[in-house]
């Protein structure tokens, strides 16, 4: 495994929170100039977990953005700004748009992300061998490429319960020495 992700912290420090509030503040300002929406901030939480590396949230009419730390610290180059941005610009279109009618990565999403000077990039490309060092995930292989199996989806191939086939080649997933 690379030497750098083996050493990667799994906590931000204080400096890079910083830096992300202060770009979650800057993107919001920018897109309440353009888009006539409020600029205030919404919450910002780095304990989101699993493979997502950030999430927009709507509770009870509360806004909240949440970063996977863990993510962040072991690929900051490939989260950060894009990922930020891209939850900031869902945040963006509800306060434009609402929430009827408009899809999650729809139109007016690619529009702000475009406004805000991003890719309209939907998921990230963290290699897998950055997922399996940040979420503690199991590495496999196909014909073509590397795969990062969850715990559970591990737990169900090692148990003869389950195989997965990778979408590109059709192989049979094995797992990598």
């Amino acid at each position: 495994m690379d030497q750098n992700l083996e050493s990667a912290p799994k906590h931000l420090t204080d400096c890079q929170r910083h830096t992300i509030l202060q770009l979650v503040d800057a993107l919001y300002h920018k897109a309440a100039q353009h888009f006539s929406c409020h600029a205030e901030a919404c919450a910002v939480s780095f304990k989101l977990r699993g493979r997502a590396a950030g999430q927009w949230r709507l509770r009870d009419g509360v806004e909240s953005l949440h970063f996977n730390e863990r993510l962040f610290c072991t690929d900051p180059t490939e989260h950060m700004p894009d990922t930020v941005a891209h939850e900031v610009a869902h945040s963006v279109v509800y306060r434009c748009h609402g929430r009827k009618g408009v899809r999650p990565h729809g139109r007016e999403w690619r529009e702000v992300m475009a406004y805000l000077g991003f890719q309209p990039r939907v998921t990230h490309a963290s290699s897998a061998q950055t997922l399996v060092q940040a979420l503690d995930h199991h590495l496999y292989r196909c014909a073509c490429r590397s795969h990062a199996l969850g715990p559970r989806q591990h737990r169900k191939v090692c148990d003869g319960q389950r195989d997965y086939r990778c979408r590109l080649c059709g192989h049979t997933l094995t797992p990598a020495q």
